[in-house]
């Protein structure tokens, strides 16, 4: 991705550069985590700057993937899920992808109301982030998620692993504060057992 001009403040970016040297805005977004900072202006910027990359080069699965992201902090979830499922068929061996694709189709509802075809299509892609990065502990959480709030909360027998085993197995991985609970705040939770289960858990790793 080349990107020209700073998508916050407008500055001249320099050659390779990551970040603007005037306002520190980074020009590749990688998470929501990061977004979180922006008021919806700020996130408005960036969504204007990738859809004009995306409209020069739409085989750019960074681009693709960046719009997607801002979507999602937006809560345009159709429009999220269009650019991630983009992005997963441009970069199939990037785990955090298919993460956020599986985080969009939830749609911002309780897990417990989606259908089994949309669970199981989510819990696909949750489990290709794991199987390509076995270190990251929120792609356990949203996997542990899944079986609690729409599992558990429906009364159906639990595909293996248990949610008890996925948040074990989460106190020994790589922990991202801010991505924790920015998934807590993009699924609607009513069971406050398993929210402070996963607090547990993060606090447990630290």
């Amino acid at each position: 991705m080349k990107v020209e001009l700073c998508p916050q403040c407008g500055a001249p970016a320099g050659v390779s550069a990551k970040a603007c040297a005037y306002c520190k805005a980074e020009f590749v977004i990688t998470s929501i985590s990061y977004l979180g900072q922006f008021d919806t202006a700020g996130v408005n910027r960036y969504l204007n700057h990738y859809k004009g990359m995306v409209k020069a080069a739409p085989e750019d699965a960074e681009s693709q993937f960046a719009l997607g992201l801002c979507y999602l902090q937006l809560r345009l979830f159709d429009l999220a899920v269009k650019h991630f499922g983009r992005a997963v068929e441009l970069t199939p061996e990037q785990p955090d992808v298919y993460y956020y694709y599986g985080l969009a189709l939830i749609r911002g509802r309780r897990p417990k109301t989606l259908s089994l075809t949309e669970v199981r299509q989510i819990e696909q892609y949750v489990n290709a982030a794991m199987q390509l990065d076995g270190a990251k502990a929120k792609y356990n959480y949203l996997a542990a998620i899944l079986k609690y709030e729409y599992y558990v909360a429906n009364g159906l027998r639990v595909p293996a692993p248990s949610p008890q085993e996925l948040l074990a197995q989460a106190t020994t991985k790589e922990h991202e504060q801010d991505e924790v609970d920015r998934l807590l705040d993009a699924v609607v939770l009513r069971d406050d057992a398993l929210v402070s289960a996963i607090r547990h858990a993060r606090s447990a790793a630290e």
